[in-house]
């Protein structure tokens, strides 16, 4: 099979996720060459891509104007996506990186650039908090000001980076990313935006469990499930939603435990004992934070979310 990667923003990503598949050659592809030769061509939101091709689009945002949605970066674009054709469009989460090594999570305020920037800014202004560059290292707490809806990519970016993204539950850009207080904070409207900033700025615990857990949760993706999800054809009936949350806890139980990987089967009790048929191991004197991850490997919601 020969596909053709339109050039873009995420080409050589792709491009290196199917150079990993069996059975499948992937060349980049001018838009301006006959590409009948290609099975199909991949492409991200508008690209521009040949005119001949059979093009399949992951799309990122929702102001994407072409109509070929047939895998989309989040769960409140399906509905868009069958609105222009797509029988059964498929959902993946965009995939993001970031340092192998980030600082702990910093007090620094920046703001999501949209329309509502400006009074978002005042708002924080008024109330002590000084707004930074977006990019600025000193940057733990980004705000989605939007109140309809927003790029998935800034939000996911934060969180790859331990950053805590506080956003508006009108905003379904970020209820599709965001757990409230599992990896991030979700508030109904300004009023609440103050006390928000005030508590994570103030409490470090917090800042960083929500930080920890929010690069946790993006790293569940990457881009073959996006090639696979867009190799896949003629599908039928609605699109399942796969669930990757505890995968990346559970690979990294198994790395770091090794031999002692029999203890994923474990019960976790009382917030203070690991019990696994007749042998029982006291974790109390670990930090909050450990006990989390620990938690959250053994296939359980984290306990602070309400959801264990």
């Amino acid at each position: 099979m020969l596909i053709g990667v339109a050039p873009g923003k995420y080409a050589q990503q792709i491009y290196d996720a199917l150079t990993q598949r069996i059975y499948v050659r992937a060349e980049f592809v001018s838009p301006k060459i006959d590409a009948s030769k290609y099975d199909v061509v991949f492409a991200v939101d508008d690209e521009d891509s040949p005119a001949t091709a059979n093009t399949r689009r992951y799309i990122t945002h929702n102001n994407v104007n072409s109509t070929s949605w047939d895998v989309v970066a989040a769960r409140h674009l399906l509905a868009d996506a069958q609105k222009r054709g797509t029988q059964n469009p498929i959902a993946v989460p965009l995939p993001v990186t970031s340092a192998d090594q980030v600082k702990t999570t910093q007090t620094g305020i920046a703001v999501v650039e949209n329309r509502q920037n400006e009074e978002v800014t005042k708002v924080l202004n008024r109330a002590g908090h000084q707004i930074v560059d977006l990019h600025d290292p000193r940057v733990g707490i980004v705000v989605d000001s939007s109140k309809t809806t927003s790029c998935t990519e800034p939000l996911r970016q934060a969180m790859s980076q331990e950053k805590v993204v506080v956003a508006m539950t009108s905003n379904p850009a970020a209820t599709d990313t965001i757990h409230d207080k599992v990896d991030g904070r979700l508030i109904p409207g300004y009023g609440k935006l103050t006390e928000t900033v005030d508590e994570l700025v103030n409490d470090d615990f917090e800042r960083q469990r929500l930080g920890f857990e929010a690069r946790k949760s993006v790293s569940n993706t990457n881009w073959t499930r996006v090639t696979r999800a867009l190799l896949i054809g003629n599908r039928k009936g609605m699109p399942i939603f796969e669930n990757y949350s505890y995968l990346a806890a559970r690979k990294r139980w198994t790395e770091r435990l090794g031999h002692a990987h029999r203890w994923k089967f474990a019960r976790y009790i009382d917030n203070r004992y690991l019990e696994l048929d007749d042998q029982r191991i006291d974790i109390s004197q670990i930090s909050q934070l450990r006990k989390l991850n620990i938690a959250t490997a053994l296939g359980r919601r984290d306990p602070n979310s309400g959801n264990s």
